[in-house]
């Protein structure tokens, strides 16, 4: 029997060994599988629904790469709420006060390209 949690937990595992995981994912904007960052922002949603602001940090950026645009925008917001209503160490603070800045420009400047097409 399959263990899809586990599954994606390993493979986080395995990119955190090989490729500096969250570094990539949040400070890079690097990372090459954001099927799996999608993977374990909803896993960690899922387990902390109420406080979980990592979770919805890895999804805005998981489904911005993914190309879907309002989804990242939900998962944004979401982090920002869920960031500001939190007491976070100077480190965290700093950190998703970058990355929400960050995101919602990038966010903005892919929607804004979107919106150009004809």
């Amino acid at each position: 029997m399959s263990d899809p949690d586990g599954e994606v937990l390993s493979r986080v595992v395995d990119a955190i060994e090989r490729k500096d995981f969250f570094r990539s994912v949040l400070l890079s904007d690097t990372f090459d599988d954001w099927s799996l960052t999608r993977a374990l922002g909803e896993f960690l949603v899922r387990i902390q629904p109420d406080s979980e602001v990592m979770g919805h940090a890895l999804l805005a950026r998981a489904y911005r790469h993914l190309g879907d645009l309002e989804r990242a925008r939900e998962e944004l917001e979401q982090c920002r709420v869920r960031a500001l209503a939190q007491v976070l160490m100077p480190a965290e603070a700093e950190l998703f006060l970058s990355f929400l800045a960050e995101e919602d420009k990038l966010l903005s400047r892919v929607q804004k390209t979107e919106s150009d097409k004809p």
